[in-house]
């Protein structure tokens, strides 16, 4: 499979990323956990998609320096969990419905976003020119590849929401570089997910009616 054909899965990554934040997230004002299954739903099959027709071997994928990449998705994690404490508290969920958020939109929802916004535009760029078999420099550079193609997507399914065309816009793409870090660093697709719902995760818990990181936000 040639490059070109490769690098059109970040084209089609950052239209399901914008078109499901803006068609089912802000067009259609679906009450929010609706809009999080169709959400899971849409980058599930798209995820399923790429592998199936793309003869992407994950098992081979995630076994390498998973331990590393796990244990740098946890360090950064605690990183983005301080950055969401230091912002302000607002009403909390409890009981029940704390326990249930945390799962959908705190685990669910911060790995899968983790997957589309980084690991998979990084898995894309690692395959298209097949860097693993390339110097440590070249790495490197295709690393920074990478990071662009991370910033297009993110970019995209951030434009989706209607309060993120403007500066603001600016926020999540420095948050999502630093926790696409793990995956970078590591090669390994897992770390970023793993940072990714921990923030989503500390949002959750300290502040869930937050305005920056549990999109879309609206009552």
């Amino acid at each position: 499979m040639n490059n070109s054909w490769h690098l059109k899965w970040i084209a089609f990554a950052a239209m399901v990323g914008f078109g499901s934040s803006f068609i089912f997230g802000d067009l259609m004002t679906l009450p929010i956990d609706l809009y999080y299954l169709i959400y899971f739903g849409v980058n599930i099959f798209f995820f399923f998609t790429y592998i199936k027709g793309t003869n992407l071997n994950i098992k081979e994928w995630v076994s390498r320096r998973w331990v590393w990449s796990v244990l740098i998705g946890l360090a950064f994690g605690a990183l983005m969990l301080q950055n969401v404490l230091s912002r302000p508290e607002t009403d909390r969920f409890a009981g029940t419905h704390l326990a249930w958020f945390i799962f959908w939109r705190g685990i669910v929802y911060g790995v899968i976003d983790g997957l589309l916004l980084s690991s998979f535009p990084w898995i894309v760029t690692w395959r298209a020119f097949d860097v693993g078999k390339k110097s440590l420099g070249k790495k490197i550079v295709f690393g920074f590849l990478a990071w662009l193609f991370i910033l297009v997507v993110t970019t995209a399914y951030h434009l989706g929401y209607s309060d993120f065309r403007s500066r603001k816009i600016i926020q999540p793409n420095v948050g999502n570089t630093i926790i696409s870090l793990p995956t970078l660093v590591t090669a390994n697709p897992i770390g970023s997910p793993i940072t990714h719902a921990i923030m989503h995760t500390a949002a959750v818990i300290h502040s869930p009616k937050t305005d920056l990181f549990l999109p879309p936000h609206r009552d």
